[in-house]
């Protein structure tokens, strides 16, 4: 085939229950391209699409002719369940255009994996099924997933393969959507793959998913080293806990040419074995609020001691965090913590006010003055403003690298020996350059307080080593102790949430 058509479709949430509702403007609002649009972004050096469409077009590109069709590609930062009509309409466009753009030789489907609705746990599901629906039963269709993807049957059976990324912090998108790419041009070829899903009882903490080390690092490691000739995709997918659904389970899936299902299968098995065996490696230990924020005042008071990096997991704008919880924040100001930096905080409000008054003003606000709850409470604090942006920037290291962010009007701003870096638009503190925009050394503060999971790792490693980081308890909507939560959908029994869960390898 010289020439082969291949639609290109994305359709991105990781949508945590607790959260509001992630609305169709919050996805038009953050990135919605459609037909052609996508390929005039994907071009451009910093895109807004997700880095897996550049690198399935770039791979697409370097190994030969092709004609991308390109359909529709939506993503949205982490929130809640999406709007059922919008997860509708967008199907439908999806549907029409598709049917629309003629025969098709194959199919690419970015997508995060984690995405509910408000009337539907597996929204996922459906996307695939719709392509599958449009395109028959022979057309090969290939899905690259985040890693905290949660995997359902009907993804599993409406796709030839699903390729996970092996990364958190997540920097393999692209490598994975080269991965689909090469798998898409060996199926027009005529590969054939047969597929092995193993779906566990274990709902892990996104803290404990990291892969630099420990359990999940463990597996995917020797997911890669064992996979036998002929095994062409090891997927080992840690899933999301906050999804609150029936499709919540680490997930292994294995794809084998003929003559290779036996290898495929048998490596899909281990893999789940071993995860049950060490099932207790995915239990957490958190770090106490008072505890770190002592941590926070000696380094103030003594310069002799290492840079400290407190991460507030429980507020994760990556994991449907609202970026606003105030526990850290107060504690820091009632302490009197000096040389402190805290990002991202969002208040549209705030940030406004300092726009108006402009660099070099002193004034009162209060955060959270229009939407205080139990987590993010209102705090009233004069201010120095020290900088403005019209918080557009290219993000540098990590996750966000060499793709445009709109943190919207954002404000840099002091309150005793505290720094704030203040947005409007709920985004993950993850990238250096989100700081380093308003004029900051990172490496002149004593600690920094980051609202992030774990991607700022692979941002602030420059910054920080793993000793220097410590993971707080406080209050919000993404806190990995996970028995704090009323899940009302997960599979029970369930570890670690249920200790006594049982398990048997199927044969």
């Amino acid at each position: 085939m010289s020439s082969p058509r291949i639609a290109l479709l994305g359709f991105m949430l990781e949508a945590n229950q607790f959260a509001p509702v992630t609305t169709g403007d919050d996805f038009r609002e953050s990135c919605y391209f459609v037909g052609q649009e996508i390929l005039v972004d994907a071009a451009k050096p910093a895109p807004r699409v997700p880095a897996e469409i550049c690198g399935f077009i770039q791979d697409m590109d370097a190994a030969g002719d092709w004609q991308p069709v390109p359909i529709l590609v939506t993503n949205v930062e982490p929130g809640g369940p999406a709007a059922a009509d919008f997860v509708a309409e967008t199907l439908d466009k999806m549907r029409q255009m598709l049917a629309d753009a003629g025969p098709l030789d194959a199919v690419y489907l970015c997508n995060h994996g984690a995405m509910t609705a408000t009337d539907s746990t597996d929204p996922d599901g459906a996307y695939y099924a719709m392509a599958r629906s449009v395109v028959g039963p022979d057309v090969p269709i290939v899905a690259t997933v985040d890693l905290h993807a949660n995997i359902s049957d009907r993804m599993v059976e409406s796709v030839e393969a699903i390729i996970s990324y092996r990364t958190n912090p997540h920097v393999d998108q692209a490598a994975r959507a080269a991965e689909a790419a090469q798998l898409t041009r060996w199926l027009l070829a005529g590969g054939r793959l047969s597929k092995t899903f193993i779906r566990m009882p274990i709902v892990a903490p996104s803290v404990r998913l990291l892969t630099a080390a420990g359990p999940y690092a463990d597996l995917i490691n020797r997911g890669q080293a064992e996979k036998a000739a002929g095994v062409r995709v090891v997927s080992v997918v840690g899933g999301f806990a906050w999804g609150d659904t029936p499709e919540n389970g680490l997930a292994i899936l294995t794809y084998g040419e003929p003559g290779a299902e036996v290898d495929a299968e048998a490596l899909a098995r281990t893999l789940a074995m071993q995860s049950w065996a060490q099932r207790e490696r995915f239990n957490v230990t958190l770090t106490s609020l008072d505890e770190g924020v002592a941590q926070a005042k000696s380094r103030g008071e003594d310069a002799s001691l290492p840079a400290l990096c407190i991460a507030d997991v429980a507020d994760n704008p990556g994991g449907g965090g609202r970026g606003n919880t105030t526990d850290v924040l107060e504690s820091l100001i009632a302490a009197n913590v000096q040389g402190a930096l805290l990002g991202l905080f969002v208040d549209p409000a705030v940030a406004a006010q300092c726009h108006a008054a402009g660099i070099g003003a002193k004034i009162d606000v209060v955060f959270n003055q229009a939407n205080a709850d139990k987590h993010g409470r209102a705090v009233p604090a004069s201010i120095e403003v020290v900088s403005l942006s019209d918080g557009v920037v290219v993000g540098r290291r990590g996750i966000r690298a060499g793709s445009t962010v709109d943190l919207g009007p954002s404000a840099c701003v002091r309150l005793g020996g505290l720094t704030i870096v203040v947005v409007s638009r709920r985004i993950q503190g993850a990238d250096p350059a989100f700081y380093e925009a308003f004029g900051l050394d990172i490496a002149s503060f004593r600690t920094v307080v980051l609202k992030s999971r774990g991607h700022f790792r692979a941002g602030f490693d420059i910054f920080f080593e793993n000793e220097q980081i410590i993971e707080v308890d406080a209050l919000g909507l993404t806190n990995p102790m996970l028995s704090r939560f009323p899940f009302a959908r997960l599979p029970r029994p369930v570890y670690p949430l249920d200790p006594n869960t049982t398990w048997q390898c199927p044969s």
